[in-house]
């Protein structure tokens, strides 16, 4: 408080950017702790700005009104601000404002659900710096962000190996605050992983540094965060007591997007504890709030939520509708081809990278054969000689090594587009099997109501739609298709092997062969678990199998 009341007290003595400078240190002391106290200070700074014509300072200060639309969930309006702050930038040749720039922008188009175009900022951001060779902060502030994306489309590897290499640069600068909320982005991939009681202690760590510092956002955030984790451990009391803690401090102080989340969050506590009108409502506060903000993500599991309640509730038609609007836009936000594309930049990143580093060990190269020539005849003769020698065993070694390189960065793509193609295939067979597991509780309740009720037709036509989404072949196409990508060939030596394997058991083989459980693979193929286990007795007779042979040993090894 003593530094905000002294720069209160010179800001009226003060004239042009030196005054300019003080309005924007008041917006750095507000924004995060309140940022309708930090915005007059925005304003009053960008008209004199533009009073002085002073294009720097007008460009800051477009830059912080993105901050303020970031902090306060107008992302389209923030999106226009950098924009604006960018160009601004790029006529003045300010290459390091550029980047921090691109940075913000980044983050507000990850708010957006605009991954693909929000890696590729934030790559366009790091790549600026590294040619810059701008202190290890601001490179820090990029890997933070590198990060967060990859922890939104699940690669969670990839995101810690980002947030350690921002948290060994904050441990060298010794900055405690985002030390901080490095380990509550770390706490949040554990929970993610599954390790929900390693990241507690870790949360509560974030909540009592915050709440010492007056960082109020932040605060909340580390709230819902460790809501989450004890929903994940069906600890509800707990659950909702840290997303009512976080629901109070995000409608006091602005943050719009975080109180949408509380909401949704709390909805998911009444949808376990059955109470599914108040979960209804709920889901439809948190999706009017995300269809005002933009925040396309997060409308997934709104539309997911909706599903839930509307099913516990006996709206069986809402709930398929809801479902597949979730479904839709899952598809349109982390397609596979959004992912393939995000990943395209990651590697050409890593590429682009290799070959500036090549380059600068070839110009020192250079720099250390022109200093030798300076030198007599007879020591350059002899340097010559040394050098020519060395220069073979660095060429041998060099090429040597950049083989293996290449090499290995081929298995490496390789792995990962197997990886990736696994994960992919997994994805899809275990939504295939809730859908279908959804689609027939809702299909045997509308049977029920068909029953007991007088509005059959409308009932039929419902059982009918259900019908032909189950039985739709598209489904098994798609199915098929993924997991010939991985196990490529394994039907066609599947059929060459024993010819009288049918289509039905090639399907029962694949899933079999992908560790589907009965109850799993009984949701995919439409049929009882009783079912399943007849389909595995006559697949074992087709294959010949004894009593004490293992049908899944088996087709493992096909």
């Amino acid at each position: 408080m003593k530094r905000i009341d002294s720069l209160l007290n010179v800001l009226p003595k003060q004239k042009d950017t030196i005054q300019l400078n003080t309005y924007i240190e008041l917006f750095a002391e507000y924004i995060y702790v309140d940022n309708q106290i930090a915005k007059p200070y925005l304003e009053e700074g960008l008209e004199k700005s533009m009073a002085l014509n002073n294009q720097d300072f007008v460009a800051r200060f477009k830059n912080m009104y993105g901050v303020y639309y970031w902090s306060t969930s107008q992302y389209e309006k923030g999106l226009e601000a950098y924009n604006e702050s960018y160009a601004i930038y790029k006529a003045l040749g300010n290459k390091e404002r550029q980047s921090a720039v691109l940075n913000n922008k980044g983050n507000i188009l990850r708010n957006m659900g605009k991954y693909h175009k929000s890696l590729e900022t934030h790559m366009q951001s790091l790549k600026l710096k590294e040619d810059l060779n701008v202190d290890d902060e601001s490179l820090a502030a990029s890997y933070w962000n590198i990060g967060n994306l990859q922890g939104d489309i699940k690669n969670y590897k990839e995101s810690n190996a980002y947030y350690n290499k921002a948290k060994a640069i904050y441990e060298k600068l010794n900055l405690k605050t985002d030390l901080i909320t490095i380990q509550s982005l770390l706490a949040i991939n554990l929970k993610s992983m599954g390790e929900n009681l390693k990241s507690i202690p870790l949360l509560e760590e974030c909540i009592a540094f915050y709440d010492s510092i007056g960082y109020h956002n932040d605060l909340a955030g580390a709230y819902d965060n460790l809501g989450q984790v004890y929903l994940s451990l069906d600890s509800l009391d707990l659950a909702k007591e840290n997303f009512e803690k976080s629901l109070s401090i995000s409608k006091n102080y602005g943050e719009i997007t975080l109180e949408a989340l509380n909401i949704r969050n709390l909805g998911e506590v009444y949808l376990k504890e059955e109470k599914y009108s108040q979960a209804l409502e709920n889901f439809k506060k948190a999706h009017a709030i995300s269809l005002e903000t933009g925040t396309r993500k997060r409308m997934i599991r709104d539309y997911e939520g909706l599903a839930e309640a509307y099913a516990g509730l006996g709206n069986y038609k809402a709930a398929y509708e809801h479902h597949l609007q979730a479904y839709n836009l899952y598809k349109d936000i982390l397609g596979q081809e959004n992912m393939e594309r995000m990943n395209e930049l990651e590697v050409q990143y890593q590429t682009e990278k290799k070959e500036k580093d090549l380059m600068a060990k070839e110009n020192e190269i250079k720099l250390l054969e022109e200093r030798k020539k300076k030198n007599d005849t007879e020591r350059l003769l002899l340097i010559i000689g040394l050098f020519s020698v060395i220069c073979i065993a660095l060429s041998i070694f060099y090429a040597l090594k950049q083989k293996m390189k290449r090499n290995q960065s081929e298995r490496d793509i390789l792995d990962q587009e197997l990886e990736f193609k696994k994960k992919e295939l997994t994805t899809h067979a275990l939504h295939l099997a809730k859908k279908n597991e959804v689609l027939e509780n809702i299909k045997q309740k509308a049977k029920d109501l068909k029953s007991n009720q007088g509005n059959h037709a409308n009932i039929r036509d419902l059982i009918q739609t259900i019908n032909f989404d189950l039985n739709n072949d598209n489904n098994w196409e798609n199915f098929k298709n993924y997991f010939e990508q991985v196990h490529k060939g394994f039907n066609s030596h599947v059929k060459e092997k024993y010819p009288e394997v049918s289509t039905n058991d090639l399907r029962l083989m694949a899933l079999l062969k992908m560790n589907m459980s009965t109850k799993e693979i009984a949701n995919i193929l439409n049929i009882s678990v009783e079912g399943v286990k007849k389909a595995r007795y006559r697949l074992r007779k087709k294959l010949d199998l004894t009593t004490d042979d293992s049908l899944h040993e088996q087709i493992i090894k096909l």
